[in-house]
């Protein structure tokens, strides 16, 4: 039985990787940047060969409902949705499809894995590089200080049959890596949940393209209104060896503020968590995270900040074009 802290150093250190739970999709024809630009919150065109990008898939409300990263190939593009089934995303695709010249594929014998982007398997079909590490064009970041976080991540499109020849972790051990770096995943979304709260605008949201399912609701709460929650890493007590779980409470003074959405012991920082609180929470407080019958502190480091929103007229970070 594998030790969780020795996994995510090797993890940390680029000596393994872990397979994801994903979709993984071809998508051909004259027209597929076309249609996939109209269905994302990303910009997807122009886009050459070996670029990535990663795009929400939206409600009409604005709310999440996928989560989709792209790369293009030579003559494809390949579309990875963690969380779902090849088969389901296909579909979902070729039912938008109208006159366009667009056709999905549900790749089958392949896996995708990810790990740190320095360490590439021999065998990749397909390289994903993550953009959270960067402010990316079009997008807009709330968080102050968030690009000096190191995250170099990558996915890759593998054959199954590579799967035997890899040092592979538990998927599971890329949580603590993920919450040091605040970076939120589909795991962490519920089904009100608004890209602002996450400050997912920085690396899937484009403010200056064209329609797409959402974008009102993307553009009213980023320039005249407020994301009601707000992303919050939590640094918890584990003195009494009681640790957090995603749906535990998030209460301050006795009232419900928020409920954790990602929970994992890191090997340096020790219990930490990713939460999503009231936007209103004050920043300094001292949280309390419920977990059965434990009431365990929790220190905040602020990810979104309460002022998140509203910026018409009060840029407070440059919009990259």
């Amino acid at each position: 039985m594998s030790n969780p802290l020795v996994d995510q150093r090797a993890l940390a250190s680029g000596a393994a990787l872990c397979r994801v739970p994903a979709a993984v999709v071809r998508v051909t024809g004259t027209d597929r940047l076309t249609v996939l630009d109209n269905l994302l919150s990303q910009k997807i065109r122009p886009i050459a060969p070996g670029e990535s990008r990663e795009a929400l898939v939206l409600t009409g409300e604005g709310r999440i409902d996928r989560v989709v990263h792209l790369v293009e190939a030579d003559d494809a593009t390949i579309v990875i949705a963690p969380d779902a089934e090849s088969g389901e995303v296909a579909d979902w695709l070729e039912s938008r499809v109208f006159l366009e010249d667009m056709h999905a594929e549900a790749l089958a014998e392949v896996a995708v894995v990810t790990g740190v982007a320095a360490s590439a398997p021999v065998s990749a079909l397909h390289t994903w590089v993550d953009p959270w590490g960067a402010l990316q064009p079009g997008g807009y970041q709330y968080a102050e200080g968030a690009t000096d976080r190191t995250w170099a991540v990558a996915e890759w499109v593998v054959p199954a049959t590579a799967l035997a020849e890899l040092a592979l972790v538990p998927y599971e051990t890329l949580d603590a890596l993920r919450i040091e770096a605040g970076r939120p995943a589909l795991a962490d979304v519920d089904n009100t949940a608004l890209p602002h709260e996450f400050d997912w605008l920085r690396s899937a949201v484009h403010l200056n393209k064209g329609c797409y399912p959402g974008q009102e609701t993307v553009a009213k709460v980023h320039n005249v209104g407020h994301p009601p929650r707000r992303l919050v890493r939590l640094h918890l007590d584990g003195s009494e060896s009681v640790f957090a779980e995603a749906g535990d409470a998030v209460e301050l003074e006795g009232a419900v503020v928020g409920r954790i959405t990602t929970a994992a012991i890191h090997h340096e920082l020790g219990p930490i968590a990713l939460a999503l609180v009231k936007r209103t929470t004050p920043v300094s407080a001292t949280l309390t995270v419920i977990h059965g019958d434990s009431a365990l502190p929790a220190t905040q480091d602020v990810i979104v900040p309460p002022d998140a929103g509203a910026t018409a007229g009060v840029p407070r970070l440059p919009t990259l074009r």
